[in-house]
C-alpha cells in the first residue's frame, strides 16, 4: 500500500513550480501589453520631401505611415504663402498610405502642410511637411566689368621753362652791367693814373726851370 503522506510530499514541489511559472508569464505578458499599446503610427515617407523646391506645381501629395490608419479620421490642411489655410481632399487611403489631391489653382511660393491622422490602434498622429514650387531664386547679378580704354591717358605737358625759372629781382645785377661797373671802375684808375703823372711831368719842369733861373 502506498502512503497517502508520501504521494503529498512528491506532487506539492510540483504544484509549486508550475503555479510559479504560470505567474511568471502573466507578468510578462501584463509588462508587455502596455509596450504593444503604445505603438502608434508615424509618418515614414511624403511625396515630396519636407523642404522640397519643385520646378513646378505637384497633382496630388502622398504620406506613407508606419500603421494602417482609420479612413475617417485622416485631415490634412494646406497654408499658402500668404498664411491662408484650407482642407484639402483626401482622394484615398490604403492601409497606411494616404493619397490626397493637391487644388490645381494653388499659386507659386512655400506651402505648409500640416495632418492630423488616426492609426487602428487609436493614437492620433500629427505632423507636416513643407514645399516650394513656382518661385525661381533671383538669380546672382554678374559683375559689371568697365572696359578699358585702348587710348593711352595722355600725361601731363611739362610746364614753360622760363615760368619754371626765377624773374631776377631788380637788386641782381646783369652781367652787362657788371661789366659795365667793371670798365667804369678801370678807366677812373687810368684817369687817375694820367692825372699823377701830368702832376708830376709839371713838377718836373717846375723844379728844372727854377734851376735854369737861378
Amino acid at each position: 500500500m502506498v502512503d497517502s503522506a508520501s504521494l503529498t510530499d512528491t506532487a506539492y514541489p510540483r504544484i509549486v513550480k508550475r503555479f510559479a511559472a504560470v505567474t511568471a508569464l502573466a507578468l510578462a505578458a501584463l509588462i508587455a501589453a502596455p509596450t504593444a499599446a503604445s505603438a502608434h503610427s508615424d509618418v515614414i515617407s511624403t511625396v515630396p520631401e519636407d523642404g522640397a523646391i519643385l520646378s513646378e506645381a505637384p497633382t496630388e501629395l502622398v504620406f506613407t505611415f508606419s500603421e494602417p490608419l482609420l479612413p475617417d479620421f485622416v485631415r490634412f490642411i494646406a497654408t499658402d504663402p500668404a498664411g491662408t489655410t484650407e482642407d484639402l481632399i483626401v482622394t484615398g487611403v490604403d492601409g497606411s498610405v494616404a493619397t490626397v489631391s493637391w487644388p490645381a489653382g494653388a499659386g507659386p511660393g512655400t506651402w505648409d502642410v500640416q495632418y492630423r491622422v488616426v492609426s487602428q490602434d487609436g493614437h492620433p498622429v500629427n505632423g507636416g511637411i513643407v514645399f516650394t514650387y513656382g518661385a525661381d531664386p533671383s538669380p546672382t547679378p554678374e559683375p559689371t566689368v568697365e572696359p578699358t580704354s585702348s587710348t593711352p591717358t595722355p600725361s601731363p605737358e611739362p610746364t614753360s621753362s622760363s615760368a619754371a625759372q626765377p624773374t631776377p629781382s631788380a637788386s641782381a645785377s646783369s652781367p652787362a652791367m657788371d661789366a659795365v661797373a667793371s670798365t667804369s671802375s678801370n678807366g677812373g684808375w687810368i684817369i687817375a693814373g694820367i692825372a699823377v703823372a701830368v702832376l708830376a711831368v709839371i713838377a718836373v719842369a717846375g723844379v728844372i726851370l727854377r734851376s735854369r733861373s737861378s
